[in-house]
């Protein structure tokens, strides 16, 4: 097929123009159905077309007397049309050379006249015509030519207005979309469960999540404190300014561990502190990034492990010392070495029992009395010196280690100082748990050497009030009685548990 072209204008561009209206293969419209009739009435035509010539095919976007939508181009009179500047009247078809051969000429259905008026765009490209097609040889009159030029001029306004509509509906629903896209990333951001901030390119803050404001203790519709400084501990001002703001203002991203302050208790909060420059599409600083983790748990875990540490040193040396007592006490009652031996032999191996609990901190779930004896199997002579009572319930691995690092602690001090030091010393020790889980547990050493409180508080104490109480979400508590030291805890145990 001969591609249609002319010096004017080039087909790729015409071919680009035409689709740029989005209109081939659309269902028929009233608008362009009402010039297509007002054609045909205006001119007598039994055919009035408003066409779309593409690069291979003709689109009728509306027709008279046609009844179809889109014929090949290689037929089509309209192409000739396109070459015109302005109407292209034939009034015999059969006389002119671009049409004597044409098949819609020599046969049916025999068209005879055809008058084009063309659709061109702003810039003057040609997409088409409104034409009329006759099967009568026959003229079209100056008045029926310059209807065809007003109706073509109409059918121009109507594709300018349908692009201009469904481009402003594409742009509202771009407009919409991105709406939402921005409504759900603020939500994701404010719901957010770490630190999210923006501070403007002076450092002004002007935007915290609601995560942040819980963090540093500021209700959710109070003022923002408006300089950044405002919420990092004094103590870490210097850091900041010396390794956080140099970064970023030259253009790094900064991670830093940072204490914040909580506004309304006052109390420092550990962090891990990211800033980072906010760039535009041209690259230009336009405010800052701040996200930040809150790392007191962690910091506390820590703790926790730096004590367990510190707790299985301390285990060692007091578990020579545990022997020692052992082998002491058991030689001082025995009747001759064979029965010392025996004796000794089955203490070491309940201490070593009792071991297995304290260096299994995530094992299995244990029965608080199967931890009482266990923790003081070592200890017990055999002699009626523990007074043990309470009912039998599930720990699990924590409490089960926290109890037995207590009773551990405690057994260890009374063997060496307290009641287990002497002959007639003795251990009660009493256990109560309530239906919702409410656990109260006692110790209380009697007949042992005077006690007298500490001038100081050891390692033994810290434990148990630092670690094993926080593991049963309570508390414990140590006394220094005369007649000999009293332990109490109170927490709560899983109800899952029992």
């Amino acid at each position: 097929m001969e591609e249609i072209s002319s010096s004017a204008w080039d087909e790729t561009a015409r071919s680009g123009a035409l689709h740029s209206y989005n209109v081939l293969d659309t269902p028929p419209e009233q608008d362009f159905d009402d010039i297509a009739k007002v054609a045909a009435r205006v001119c007598g035509a039994p055919i009035a077309v408003v066409n779309l010539v593409d690069t291979r095919r003709q689109f009728f976007k509306a027709e008279v007397g046609l009844g179809v939508r889109s014929t090949p181009l290689e037929t089509a009179f309209c192409r000739h049309a396109l070459l015109e500047d302005d109407v292209l009247v034939i009034p015999d078809a059969t006389r002119d050379h671009r049409l004597e051969c044409n098949p819609l000429v020599t046969g049916e259905p025999h068209i005879r006249s055809y008058a084009g008026a063309l659709l061109k765009t702003e810039d003057g490209l040609p997409i088409g015509t409104v034409c009329v097609l006759d099967y009568a040889v026959r003229d079209f009159s100056d008045d029926q030519v310059e209807m065809l030029r007003f109706l073509a001029r109409q059918a121009m306004t109507q594709l300018e207005l349908r692009r201009t509509v469904t481009s402003q509906r594409q742009l509202l629903a771009r407009t919409r979309a991105a709406e939402r896209a921005k409504a759900n990333f603020e939500r994701v951001v404010r719901q957010a469960s770490d630190f999210i901030g923006i501070a403007d390119r002076h450092g002004k803050v002007i935007f915290l999540n609601d995560a942040a404001r819980e963090l540093v203790g500021l209700e959710h519709d109070e003022p923002l404190p408006p300089d950044v400084l405002d919420y990092v501990a004094e103590a870490d001002h210097q850091v900041f300014k010396e390794r956080v703001v140099p970064a970023v203002k030259s253009g790094e991203s900064c991670e830093q561990q940072i204490r914040l302050t909580h506004f309304r208790t006052g109390e420092i909060v550990p962090a891990l502190y990211t800033m980072f420059p906010m760039r535009d599409e041209d690259g230009e600083t336009v405010g800052y990034g701040v996200v930040t983790k809150d790392m007191t748990e962690l910091k506390a875990e820590d703790a926790r492990r730096t004590g367990m540490m510190a707790e299985a040193a301390h285990r060692i040396k007091n578990t020579l010392s545990i022997v020692q007592a052992i082998v002491s006490q058991s030689l001082r009652n025995a009747g001759n070495i064979e029965e010392a031996k025996d004796v000794i032999s089955k203490r070491v191996m309940a201490l070593a029992k009792a071991q297995d609990i304290l260096t299994t901190a995530e094992g299995a779930i244990a029965d608080i009395v199967d931890v009482v004896s266990s923790a003081l199997a070592p200890h017990d002579s055999g002699l009626g010196r523990f007074y043990m009572q309470g009912p039998s319930r599930n720990l699990d691995p924590r409490q089960a280690l926290g109890l037995s690092l207590a009773l551990h602690e405690l057994a260890t001090n009374a063997a060496k100082y307290g009641a287990l030091s002497g002959e007639q010393g003795k251990v009660e020790i009493d256990w109560t748990v309530h239906d919702d889980g409410t656990f109260a547990f006692q110790w209380a050493e009697s007949g042992g050497p005077p006690v007298f409180p500490p001038t100081r508080t050891g390692f033994g104490s810290q434990l148990i009030n630092r670690m094993v109480a926080p593991y049963f979400k309570g508390a414990a508590n140590v006394e220094y009685h005369p007649s000999g030291i009293r332990f109490s805890l109170k927490g709560q145990l899983s109800r899952e548990l029992s």
